[in-house]
This record gives C-alpha cells, sequence and structure tokens, in this order.
C-alpha cells in the first residue's frame, strides 16, 4: 500500500476488476475471493511490506471480477419475470421499489413483480421490470402495489458498431424485463404503502413539493429547471432547454452534486452557529464553530434521501462528511485522499455506480478541480487582494471542470462545449448561490404555508427566468461536436490523469505526459487508414429500418441511405444510433451521401448527420424529404438526381448503373400513382467482377420494369428489396439476378414479420447464402474486384 494514497491500490484494482468483468465479460468463481483474502491476511503477519500490497491489490481485483455477477450474470431463478416473456398482453402485479422517474416523452416505473395472474389462478413470479408509461403523469410512488396489464420484453442489442448497450445498462440496475401502458388509467392501485420505508416518506415529501412549484410557477420552463436544482428531478425539463443548457456548458448545474451541497451545508452551517450562540452554555463550553460542521451532517443526509439518492449527491454528502469528521478530531484534511475515499465507499456498496454516467463525470470534474486549482494558486502567491485571488480560484476551478470534462463527455454524448467558461461566470451566481440558496431557504416554508408558496418562490423563480433567456443566447454559441472519440482514448486519459496527480518523480511525470498523448495518437492513426484498393460493403443493423455504408478502395465513402424510425419517437435517430455507429467505424467524413426514397426508415437519420458530418453530394430519386432538403440547403451540399439510366463512375473505378426509377421524360403512364416505395433509388454497384444490385424498397412492380428495360440486374450480392417482404424479390427477379449472397435490413421480431417466409425459402432454394441483421448485426462484405468475404463482428446478443 500507498502510505499517502491509502485508498489508491484499492480502488484502481477495484476499478479494473470491475470494467474487465463489464467490458471483457470476463469473470472470477467466486470460491476465489475467500482464498484470496486468506493470502491477504497472512501477508499481514510478514515483514514484507511488498508483499502485502500486492496480495491487497489482488484481493480487490478479484472483488471486482467477482462483484457484479449479481446484476450481469445471475441466476435465473425458476418463477424470473425472464422466464416469462410474452408477445401478448399479460396481467403482473407487483411493488414500486424506486421513485417515478417523469420526463416530457413519458414515465417510468421500477416494480418488483410479485405475481402473475391468469383468470383465478396467480402464479407467483420474481425479479424487477422497468414500466413505460406512455403518456401523462404518475401518482402512485415508491412502496405501493400495481397491477398492470402489459407485454414483457427483454431488450436486446442490435449489433451496432458504436451502440449503447441498453440491455447491460438495465441489468446494472438489477432490471431483468421491460413493459409498457398507455396511461396512468391502465395502472390499478391495489394497495398503497403496501411497503413502508423512510425512503417512501421522503418520496412523497420530493413529489408534494415538485407539485407545489409546479402550481406556483405556470412556466414550465422555470419550474422544471427549479425543481431540478433543488429537488434532483431533471427529467421534466423541455428536452431543447435542456439541450440549450448542454451546449452552453452549464448542464452540470442542473445536477444536485458538489457545488449544491457545499452551499446547503454552508447555509445549514451558519443558521446552527447563529442558533448556538444565542445560548450562554454551548457558547463558553463548546468549539460551536467545530461541532455545527458535525451537527449539520444530518440534515446533509436527510436531503440526501429528499434529492433521490443519486450517486453524484452521495459522493458529495461522504466527502463534506469525512471532512467535517477530520474537522472535529483535528486531523489533516487531504482533497484528494477524500475523493478517493468517497469514490471507493460509494462502489464497495453498490458496484454498479462505477458505471453511473453523472458518478463518473462529477468524479472526473472534481478531480480535475483538486488537480489543477491548487498548482494556478501557487502561481498566483504574489497576488495578495482577496478578491482577485477569489475571482482567479473561481476562474480556474471553471477552466478546470470544462477542459477535464471534454474528452468523457465527447466519448458518452458525442457534444461537448466550453462555453462554460464563460457562462458559469454568470450561471453560477445566479443560480448556485442565488436561484439555490432561496429556494432552499423557501422549501420548509411552502410545507407549512403552501398558500405563500408563489411569494416564497419568487426571487428563485426570478433568477432562473433570467438565467433561462442568457441560457438560450449561449446556446446558439458554437459547441464540439466528435463521433471518434473510444475507449482507448479515455484508458490513455485515465493513465494521464492519474500519472499527473500521483506520480512526484519529475522524470516519470514527464514520461506520463509525452508518451500517454503520443500513445493515443498512435493508436487513432493506426485505425484511420487510407483505401486498402477493396471495397468495403457494411449493412448496419439499425432494427426495423435500413442503411448500408460503402468504402470505396480509394478510402472515400458512400452512405445509401441513413435508418429511422416508423414513428415519432421524439429522439433524432441519427444522433442516438447512425452517427455512434460511423465515428465507430472511423467516418469522418460522408463524400456522397444517397437516399434511396423518402420514408422515415431509411431517411429519417440523415438530416443528423448533414448537421454534423462534412458531406460532399446528396443523390436521391425524384422525393427527398422536407427535413433533409432544409439541412441540404444550410450547409450548402451540392444535390443531385439521378434516374434509370445513368452511369457514374466513382474512384477504384467503381461503377454505379442506376436501374431505377424511370426520369419524368420516360412518360409512363400510372408512374404518379404508383407507391413510393416503387419509386426507390435502385442501382448496380459494379467493382471489377463483383457486383452488388441495391434494391432499396422497390417491389414487383419496380422489378417488372428493370426486367422490362432489359438492365443488366445479374450480381454477385442481392441487397434483397423491402426488408425481405413477400411483395418483393420474385422468382422471376430473383432468377435473373442469380445472387451468391443475399442480405436482408430487419429488426428482430418486428411486427411485420419480416423477412417473409416466401423471400427465405425463395433464396435458399436457389441456393443462395442469406445474412440477416436481425440474426448476424451488422454485416461487413470486403471484395478485391474477384474475390470477397463476408463477416459479423457486431453479431448481437
Amino acid at each position: 500500500m500507498i502510505p499517502c494514497w491509502p485508498f489508491l491500490i484499492p480502488f484502481l484494482c477495484m476499478t479494473a476488476g470491475l470494467t474487465a468483468s463489464v467490458c471483457g465479460d470476463f469473470y472470477c468463481d467466486t470460491f476465489v475471493l475467500p482464498a484470496v483474502f486468506v493470502c491477504l491476511l497472512l501477508s499481514c503477519f510478514l515483514p514484507k511490506p511488498g508483499l502485502y500490497s500486492a496480495c491487497a491489490a489482488l484481493f480487490f481485483f478479484v472483488w471486482g471480477l467477482c462483484a457484479l455477477q449479481p446484476w450481469l450474470s445471475p441466476e435465473i431463478a425458476p418463477h424470473s419475470i425472464k422466464k416469462k416473456l410474452s408477445d401478448s398482453p399479460i396481467t403482473i402485479e407487483g411493488v414500486i421499489s424506486a421513485r417515478p422517474s417523469v420526463a416530457p416523452e413519458g414515465s417510468r416505473l421500477i416494480v418488483e413483480v410479485e405475481q402473475i395472474l391468469q383468470g383465478a389462478y396467480a402464479e407467483p413470479v420474481s425479479g424487477f421490470l422497468q414500466l413505460f408509461i406512455s403518456e401523462g403523469d404518475v401518482t402512485v410512488t415508491r412502496g405501493d402495489r400495481i397491477r398492470f396489464v402489459s407485454r414483457i420484453s427483454v431488450p436486446h442489442r442490435l449489433g451496432l458498431p458504436g451502440e449503447f448497450d441498453y440491455p447491460r445498462f438495465l441489468a446494472l440496475q438489477g432490471i431483468s424485463a421491460i413493459g409498457r401502458v398507455a396511461s396512468q388509467n391502465d395502472i390499478v392501485l391495489i394497495r398503497a404503502a403496501a411497503v413502508k420505508s423512510i425512503v417512501r416518506t421522503s418520496d412523497r415529501i420530493a413529489r408534494v413539493l415538485g407539485d407545489s412549484i409546479r402550481r406556483s410557477i405556470p412556466d414550465e420552463r422555470v419550474s422544471s429547471v427549479l425543481v431540478a436544482l433543488l429537488l434532483g428531478d431533471q427529467r421534466r425539463i423541455p428536452r431543447d432547454l435542456s439541450d440549450v443548457y448542454t451546449r452552453a456548458g452549464v448542464n452540470h448545474i442542473l445536477s444536485i452534486s458538489g457545488f449544491h451541497i457545499g452551499i446547503v451545508a454552508a447555509f445549514i452551517t451558519v443558521v446552527i452557529i447563529w442558533f448556538l450562540t444565542r445560548f450562554e452554555y454551548p457558547a463558553l463550553h463548546w468549539n460551536i464553530r467545530r461541532n455545527s460542521v458535525l451537527i449539520a451532517l444530518p440534515a446533509l443526509f436527510g436531503y440526501l434521501l429528499l434529492t433521490g439518492n443519486a450517486p453524484a449527491t452521495a459522493r458529495s454528502v461522504i466527502m463534506l462528511s469525512v471532512f467535517a469528521l477530520a474537522l472535529f478530531v483535528e486531523r489533516e484534511r487531504d482533497s484528494v485522499n477524500t475523493l478517493l475515499f468517497a469514490a471507493f465507499v460509494l462502489v464497495a456498496i453498490n458496484p454498479p455506480t462505477l458505471f453511473d454516467i453523472s458518478f463518473q463525470l462529477s468524479f472526473i470534474s472534481l478531480w480535475g478541480i483538486l488537480v489543477a486549482v491548487p498548482l494556478i494558486m501557487r502561481c498566483t502567491g504574489t497576488v495578495t487582494s482577496p478578491w482577485v485571488r477569489g475571482l482567479t480560484q473561481f476562474l480556474a476551478a471553471s477552466v478546470a471542470a470544462s477542459l477535464v470534462t471534454i474528452l468523457p463527455v465527447l466519448y458518452i454524448f458525442k457534444v461537448a462545449s466550453l462555453n462554460g467558461i464563460l457562462t458559469n461566470f454568470l450561471i453560477v451566481p445566479l443560480l448556485g448561490y442565488g436561484a439555490v440558496l432561496s429556494g432552499f431557504i423557501a422549501l420548509p416554508l411552502i410545507m407549512l404555508f403552501p398558500a405563500c408558496a408563489p411569494w416564497l418562490l419568487w426571487p428563485a423563480a426570478s433568477l432562473v427566468t433570467i438565467s433561462n433567456r442568457f441560457i438560450v443566447w449561449c446556446g446558439s454559441l458554437p459547441v464540439l461536436t466528435f463521433h471518434g472519440v473510444t475507449a482507448w482514448d479515455i484508458f490513455f486519459f485515465m493513465l494521464f490523469m492519474t500519472g499527473i496527480t500521483f506520480l512526484t518523480n519529475r522524470m516519470y511525470l514527464l514520461a506520463v505526459t509525452v508518451l500517454v498523448p503520443l500513445s493515443a495518437l498512435s493508436v487513432h492513426m493506426y485505425a484511420v487508414s487510407a483505401g486498402d484498393h477493396r471495397l468495403h460493403i457494411t449493412m448496419l443493423s439499425v432494427g426495423q429500418a435500413e442503411s448500408l455504408l460503402i468504402r470505396l478502395p480509394d478510402g472515400s465513402t458512400l452512405l445509401v441511405d441513413g435508418g429511422g424510425y416508423l414513428h415519432d419517437t421524439g429522439h433524432d435517430f441519427g444522433q442516438r444510433l447512425l452517427a455512434p455507429a460511423l465515428g465507430a467505424l472511423h467516418v469522418s467524413r460522408v463524400d456522397t451521401m444517397i437516399a434511396t426514397h423518402d420514408h422515415p426508415d431509411h431517411s429519417g437519420g440523415l438530416p443528423f448527420i448533414i448537421r454534423n458530418f462534412p458531406v460532399g453530394e446528396f443523390w436521391s430519386g425524384p422525393s427527398i424529404a422536407p427535413s433533409i432538403l432544409s439541412e441540404l440547403k444550410n450547409r450548402a451540399v451540392p444535390k443531385r438526381t439521378v434516374t434509370a439510366g445513368d452511369i457514374i463512375t466513382l474512384p477504384g473505378p467503381v461503377v454505379i448503373s442506376v436501374l431505377s426509377p424511370s426520369g419524368p421524360t420516360h412518360g409512363e403512364a400510372g408512374r404518379e400513382d404508383s407507391s413510393v416505395n416503387e419509386q426507390s433509388l435502385v442501382f448496380r454497384l459494379r467493382y471489377g467482377s463483383f457486383s452488388m444490385l441495391f434494391c432499396a424498397d422497390a417491389g414487383f412492380e419496380a422489378e417488372q420494369q428493370m426486367l422490362a428495360r432489359q438492365y443488366e440486374v445479374k450480381s454477385t450480392v442481392l441487397k434483397v428489396g423491402h426488408h425481405g417482404s413477400r411483395f418483393s424479390s420474385s422468382a422471376e427477379f430473383v432468377d435473373r439476378v442469380q445472387p451468391e449472397l443475399a442480405l436482408i435490413s430487419a429488426g428482430r421480431g418486428n411486427r411485420f414479420g419480416l423477412p417473409a417466409r416466401q423471400t427465405i425459402d425463395l433464396l435458399g432454394s436457389k441456393g443462395t447464402t442469406l445474412f440477416r441483421t436481425d440474426r448476424d448485426g451488422t454485416i461487413e462484405l470486403v471484395t478485391d474486384g474477384s474475390s470477397w468475404s463476408v463477416s459479423t463482428p457486431f453479431k448481437p446478443e
């Protein structure tokens, strides 16, 4: 162990073990942990400190390997909800086990399922289920027993590069399955307060306070921010306002973390000091300042429960408790050690906390502040003015927090902002000191005098209003968008931060500050290579949608369609799925974007890509989605309409022959009445002796027209039309194409039943090898113009 950093080795080794178990699916048998612990105990009796440190490191690493097994690879009980998956609705009864989450797009409940009802028969089940309520608020709360009717499903990965691992995210919360109902009216309250607890009471108090704030302040954009500042509920903030706070670089102010806890603790301490000094005995016999901090701790733990016990809040309360105890016993206080201790305690108690985004960002930002601010303040030692020193310290903290979180934020959200360095100067005083303090003072008063709530909350609401107006202006400032940050970058970043924090030898420090960044750059230089004189075609697994990436032999890229949601979900498909996939595939520019037709499952993700990636040229058929047209105009992207008969030669040479749709000059009868699918852009790509036919959503009508015009359709690979629908890929058409390989893009378990059994059987009868994204995930095809190979490196679970 390191005497001056006693928690460093335990925390680093525990983190390494947890990370290995999550990222590498590497676990350790639980019987190994007691054996290693015995070795650790025996090493305590040997006069070899190095042996003890090695055993301690091994113990915490093995503990990390074992700790997540109950979440990531649990033993499925005989009556687990996971075994009750059903395509038809079933009646479920259980108890709400966590504070309900309410957002503009709907609400979420975590339900500990107790039984499934089938007529008069009740079957006991176990496990936790996440219930989505599509519309409206909910009145039920933690501890209530409820009953509802829903289908039960288990989320799965698509098999897409750069994809957010939603199944793992739920597993780390202990959630086994998900369900959905339309509204609160579909939930029956069987018994209120079936399970009583102190956290249920705190949830109810928070709900009463939140409702009082929302009633007192009619403006949702103001009330939602104030509720987030005081009670930690950010999900009610309108999405556009939340995005503006993010773009302005001050979204951290909306989560209750160290800054808020520090202000609240200081206020409570001042009140306690004022109160105790009113009495003679404590004033004469106690060290009031030292004891008041300790007395304030119960109130802080109560506030922690009131705000939902978020990891960032818990970390702050633990750190403040350590400082208070150290002050009480008159021991030296080290900020970095305290941060390590707080992180170690949180992760040891609940290992999934390590992978909570709010914990990660709050930990890293405070780490950066603790490292950078003392260095900067030492450089200003000659400055005597307290105002100048205070302003310098504030600026140093703002810059440190902004810079140190850029890489992690880009890795998680793909967008970061340095605007916080500017906006913090106004927003922190307005919201941090003003709104938080005045709102916190008002909270107990509005419980006692609810009729006076509008007047009590007026100061805080006014400050939030001013802040929102300023933030909207700041949100128009440019932000940093980058989709190429990888897990290796985060590894090197953490290595760099660890080195500059804990290394004292100047030579080692110099080596870390030079070699670590160079290593990170070398990884990127190795990953990003120019054309390898081969053609790469990647069918992205984007669910019940379609998108293909083509890399030409010279390294230039074509993006054929961009996937999308069939119905409006309130989310941007391009931002959530397509852009991260392109970033993971090291695509920084789209040289040619092709939209085959105007359907949301093919074009929904393209507007975001146009906004955030350089696009060289845009090709399409006669119809283009208005949202795409608007973005093309804003970004001044050249637009080209292609029709049947066009032949385009690209570097390689790769030759693209457009087969459909026919242009207006062809004058074919019935063209105006044909469906959008039949007007899909169909083209044949040829590179050497290799060829591939891209059929988009073309059906029988378009196929017959292509055959009637005697176009060359024979191809090595067929991208099957319309997701394998029975109304595409006729027997005559497949006979003419004679594909050796067929690719189908479809969503797993989609409600359309695609790909159709008729299509699968037809391709099988022709001896065609079939790959499907719903079964195989993202499909990669590589050819040198003569031979070709296909692989599925991102196969879904």
